[in-house]
């Protein structure tokens, strides 16, 4: 134990780091026999094979693990350093908790605050991957854009993004302004507008993770599907790790805090600035004083972005003016169904000049947008099934082994257009068959869908 605490306190982000790692492998390893040892049972896998989908799986996992363990790892380390903060200058905990203390002293400032925002940085990273990976948030939809299946608008409006990206930058200013000045060089009023700077972005980051809480898509019938999954507890993180970070600030700046009463007289001859004078130099004043500065600070951001092109009440209509989440207030189209497992389906979701949608259809009891390519494409399966049922047996089969991995990674528009062009000449094709071996064609290839 003792020379665990050592490493802690020697090295306090390195371990951190190596703790992540542990963590990982530890978390890792089981899961990926767990699974494969599933897969065994399941499909009657043999040795070599088993031993490949370890090596295979693992590093997988263990990157996962590691990701999602290091969020976690930070907000441990986060509380414990606020709990260092306190006890560090309080006389009641006078010879206790001595580890804690070291902990406190061991902190570099400048360093810790450049480590703590690449680490909230990367956190940021993560709830992008979750967002946009597990839950089809697409960040360029505009609310008024017509989706597919789950996909959802974006939780901020791309409008208003320059705006909601400076209010979240802001934290990170204040807290690399109050961390590369010394404390006692610090004028009280700069480190007042740190703590507003630091208010701002932890409201803005606050509000961002209610508003995703409450995402959710229209698919059919006007109902709403919520999106809620325990993954998204992980989005508490980071409001959660800012907010730790600026109560320590807060507390060591007013527990560190020396007023030179000497230098107070000077100014006793102007009872306004005298006042004010023994409002800045007591500390415990400074948390309240940042949230009245943070106002004409919101102003003047304001001002300049308005500049740039946004609106006024741009900090607002950047959550209101959006769909499917908490905040928004407007209505979107509702979601097309597209069967993402098929490519002639896929390729009807391109855009509307090129793959020249005719109208909706059914297919597996959902709405789908049907072209005539794919009407030609389900005419033909339907005629193989009916002429030659083995071997549309074996084409289905084929075609579920190396089609549905293929039609499952077609996400973009042009992707689809894409794919509409490639199966053009299999088309023609069918077509042909079509003509050669039913009477009425057309009647056929109309019915598609319907």
């Amino acid at each position: 134990m003792k020379k665990i605490r050592k490493l802690i306190i020697n090295h306090p982000y390195g371990s951190q780091i190596l703790l992540c790692l542990l963590g990982g492998l530890a978390i890792g390893l089981p899961m990926t026999l767990f699974t494969l040892i599933r897969e065994v049972v399941k499909y009657h896998i043999e040795f070599g094979e088993f031993i490949f989908g370890f090596f295979e799986y693992f590093w997988i996992t263990i990157i996962i693990c590691i990701c999602m363990a290091f969020p976690v790892v930070f907000t441990v380390k986060e509380m414990m350093q606020l709990f260092a903060e306190h006890v560090r200058n309080n006389d009641r905990f006078e010879g206790r908790f001595l580890f804690f203390k070291e902990l406190a002293e061991s902190a570099k400032s400048v360093f810790g605050a450049v480590y703590e925002l690449v680490t909230l940085l990367f956190g940021v990273l993560l709830e992008y991957i979750l967002l946009a990976g597990l839950h089809n948030v697409r960040f360029d939809a505009q609310w008024s854009e017509e989706l597919r299946n789950s996909e959802l608008h974006a939780p901020i409006n791309p409008d208003y993004m320059l705006t909601f990206a400076v209010m979240c930058t802001m934290f990170a200013i204040g807290y690399l302004v109050w961390a590369f000045t010394s404390g006692q060089k610090r004028p009280p009023l700069l480190t007042v507008l740190c703590f507003s700077a630091m208010y701002v972005g932890v409201i803005e980051s606050i509000l961002f993770t209610i508003h995703i809480l409450g995402m959710n898509y229209t698919l059919e019938s006007s109902v709403k599907n919520y999106c809620f999954t325990g993954e998204l507890l992980y989005a508490f993180l980071i409001p959660l790790n800012m907010l730790l970070i600026l109560v320590r600030v807060i507390l060591h700046s007013v527990q560190t805090h020396e007023t030179d009463l000497s230098r107070s007289i000077k100014i006793e001859s102007s009872s306004f600035l005298s006042v004010c004078n023994r409002i800045l130099n007591n500390a415990k004043y400074w948390p309240l004083l940042a949230v009245l500065f943070m106002i004409p600070m919101l102003g003047i951001i304001i001002m300049i972005l308005t500049l740039f092109g946004q609106a006024p009440d741009a900090a607002i209509k950047a959550f209101t003016e959006t769909a499917n989440y908490t905040f928004s207030t407007k209505i979107p189209p509702q979601n097309v169904f597209y069967d993402e497992h098929y490519l002639c389906t896929v390729a009807a979701g391109g855009h509307k000049k090129v793959v020249k949608p005719l109208r909706m259809g059914k297919r597996h009891g959902h709405d789908v947008v049907v072209n005539r390519q794919l009407m030609v494409a389900n005419a033909f399966e339907q005629i193989l099934e009916e002429k030659t049922p083995t071997f549309h047996k074996h084409v289905r089969s084929f075609y579920d082994r190396y089609g549905f991995p293929i039609a499952r990674l077609i996400k973009s528009k042009y992707v689809a257009d894409l794919i509409w062009f490639i199966m053009k000449p299999l088309e023609w094709f069918f077509l042909f068959v079509i003509y050669l071996v039913d009477v009425n064609p057309e009647d056929r290839i109309a019915r598609q869908y319907l």
